[in-house]
């Protein structure tokens, strides 16, 4: 059985108050191909979760992506990509079982020392008990990182259609000034001009840490996007919807 490094950290320890925040209503209609969820305390993000997971209906796999906020290890180099080995976790709320994928180098250490993974463990076990989940650790610097991505979402989609993609990342600095708005506003008119985010975020004109992975998913799912802001308890959530299949991608950044 997998080690769970953050229990009690990022949720409550107590079962009952746990269980209220991951218990959902489910919505009918299709699970959709790609979520964006941000990472913090659920006591923060909680509405955003349930929200999302209302609208996830057991797909075969749960493909999450969290990006690597520290160095990597000395032995991993280059490598951008990174699995966890497969296993069971059980989580407060339940078992979770993980699988590996081929060509992915596993390094089950930045599961240690990244807590964003754990954040989803009651949400699947409660509400997604029969998906497998892939977890993904990225540290993507380049554009060839980026485009690595993108071919394995691309080729994941490929073998198993019953799949979900959910990146979680923020896609602003947390706080609520003019230039965190700006970025969104700039953030916004890429999308929408299907610019490339990796120029504008080393210019810093966009920041946080998902747009790499939303660069790679927007290439793996191609179509046309465009950001909504609709409110979502304290924080701005950030709706993305691709026009090529008519589905709505629940996207929910955190500002």
């Amino acid at each position: 059985m997998k080690t769970l490094y953050f229990l009690d950290m990022f949720y409550p320890g107590d079962e009952k108050e746990l269980r209220s925040m991951c218990t959902v209503t489910p919505k009918e209609g299709h699970t959709p191909s790609l979520m964006l969820l941000p990472h913090a305390g659920l006591e923060y993000v909680a509405p955003m979760y349930q929200e999302a997971f209302s609208l996830i209906h057991n797909p075969k796999r749960i493909v999450i992506l969290c990006p690597i906020h520290g160095e990597r290890l000395e032995e991993d180099g280059r490598t951008s990509l990174f699995t966890l080995s497969p296993g069971d976790v059980e989580s407060p709320l339940g078992p979770v079982h993980i699988e590996s994928v081929p060509g992915v180098k596993v390094q089950d250490a930045y599961a240690e020392a990244e807590y964003s993974l754990e954040l989803f463990y009651p949400y699947i076990a409660l509400d997604s008990p029969a998906s497998t989940v892939l977890p993904l650790f990225t540290a993507l610097e380049t554009k060839e990182d980026i485009q690595g991505l993108s071919r394995l979402m691309t080729k994941l989609k490929k073998d198993e259609n019953d799949s979900l993609f959910i990146i979680c990342g923020n896609f602003t600095e947390l706080g609520r000034s003019e230039e965190v708005n700006r970025m969104a506003r700039t953030l916004n008119e890429l999308l929408e001009n299907n610019a490339p985010l990796l120029e504008a975020g080393s210019h810093h004109r966009i920041s946080g840490c998902a747009y790499r992975l939303l660069e790679a998913a927007r290439t793996a799912f191609p179509g046309s996007f465009r950001l909504v802001l609709a409110r979502s308890g304290d924080y701005l959530g950030e709706c993305i919807s691709n026009e090529a299949d008519g589905r709505i991608w629940q996207v929910f950044g955190v500002k």
